[in-house]
């Protein structure tokens, strides 16, 4: 009984939400203004540059902003402006201030983040609440660090996956978009593990944008109602 009162809910809050509303095609939607944020691997920006390129996803890349250069060819690569925001010698809070005064000059719809690797402090989150989607390997909080990867394969799991979700001041909790799983064994070294991993991430986030843009996302509480 009480998942159905449960289920009750999130439908009411639906029906309270869209209110009269009627299915929308794609073509009739506004694209979704997006700005990136990454620090230094490059496969999940590359992904979706190249995604709103080929006009595959409704969305338009204000800027990409990184607290590391490396990114910066990349991204010029594909016409799109870069901003570095150096973290170094200054406070968390001073960095934040200095990324939330350079996305709001582009007043975007969402903020992505393309395996960006910092904290973000909870006036950030708080400010762009619903609005902020990450992705990271689905591990967590089995294997943290800056090799994940080449943990799961000492420990032979049999698996690997991504999920993709809201930021919420409660770290990697937020409602979860889209999420994926590949299926391993044995015979996989760290390195085809970590490419693997690139891989689904990148899908992972790619589907995750794909339903934001198009509207198909609703947020009720901690979880997320995905119209596919």
């Amino acid at each position: 009984m009480k998942g159905d009162a449960s289920s009750r809910e999130i439908k009411d809050a639906i029906a309270k939400e869209l209110g009269p509303k009627t299915i929308i095609e794609v073509s009739e939607l506004k694209k979704k203004k997006v700005v990136i944020m990454g620090t230094s691997q490059p496969h999940c920006l590359g992904d979706l540059l190249l995604r709103e390129k080929s006009d595959s996803l409704n969305i338009e890349i204000q800027c990409v902003i990184a607290n590391q250069k490396s990114l910066q060819d990349l991204t010029e690569k594909f016409n799109k402006p870069f901003k570095f925001i150096d973290h170094k010698n200054i406070s968390r809070e001073e960095h934040a201030e200095k990324m939330m005064a350079e996305i709001d000059k582009h007043n975007p719809d969402y903020i992505i983040l393309a395996k960006y690797m910092r904290f973000l402090p909870l006036n950030f989150v708080d400010k762009y609440k619903n609005k902020i989607i990450n992705i990271h390997h689905s591990f967590l909080p089995a294997f943290i660090g800056a090799n994940p990867y080449k943990q799961a394969f000492e420990r032979g799991v049999k698996i690997i996956g991504a999920t993709s979700h809201f930021v919420t001041i409660d770290l990697d909790e937020g409602p979860i978009i889209e999420q994926n799983i590949l299926h391993i064994d044995h015979s996989y070294n760290a390195k085809e593990l970590s490419n693997l991993g690139r891989d689904v991430e990148q899908l992972v986030l790619s589907k995750a944008v794909k339903y934001l843009s198009e509207d198909r996302v609703f947020v009720h509480e901690n979880k997320t109602v995905v119209f596919k």
